[in-house]
């Protein structure tokens, strides 16, 4: 599979409103240690898929579908990620450092000790979500969802829009000790972790 070939024809497809190149839609591929950066492939679909080790910064990927994909240890910095769905999908110690996700969906993801520092993540959805050891620091969380999310050793230090989160139970603590929290504890203890 001529991997960069593909996300090339869809930059050409995304900027020609359809009129050449071709949409990227992949199922079922491999493709890791990718290099793509400053392109533009939104409206891309890449399903049960691995993209591990890969370099991805600073493109357009909003309104993605990445359902079960596997992103570990990739870097997305600098990406424009709104609206693009991470459902199931695994991004464990992948970097997402200053990227626009407004409206994202990581449901059910594994965002176990990935970096999101400096990210715009109003409205996002992060419900079941494994988001243990993994850094928020300075992210904008202004009405985005944390239900039922694990965050065992999650860094909010200077986190904004935390007063807004909403959920109805999350489990903090450790992997061996999980403690759920509900109601008014949560935004208590997510407030303590800003200041921490």
């Amino acid at each position: 599979m001529d991997t960069e070939n593909l996300f090339l024809k869809h930059s050409q497809w995304v900027n020609s409103d359809g009129e050449t190149g071709e949409k990227l839609e992949i199922e079922k591929g491999e493709m890791s240690e990718l290099d793509i950066t400053d392109t533009n492939l939104s409206c891309s679909v890449i399903v049960e898929s691995y993209v591990n080790n890969s370099i991805l910064t600073n493109n357009d990927m909003s309104d993605c579908y990445f359902l079960s994909t596997s992103f570990d240890e990739t870097n997305l910095s600098e990406s424009i990620l709104s609206k693009t769905v991470f459902d199931f999908a695994s991004l464990k110690h992948s970097i997402l450092k200053n990227c626009i996700g407004i409206k994202a969906s990581f449901d059910d993801a594994n965002l176990s000790f990935a970096d999101l520092s400096g990210s715009d993540l109003r409205r996002a959805s992060f419900r079941r979500a494994n988001l243990s050891h993994a850094n928020f620091s300075n992210v904008d969380l202004t009405s985005a969802s944390l239900d039922g999310a694990f965050l065992y050793g999650t860094n909010f230090k200077e986190a904004r829009g935390i007063d807004e989160v909403s959920a109805q139970y999350i489990f903090v603590g450790t992997e061996e000790k999980p403690i759920r929290l509900e109601g008014d504890d949560i935004h208590k203890w997510l407030i303590e972790q800003t200041r921490a």
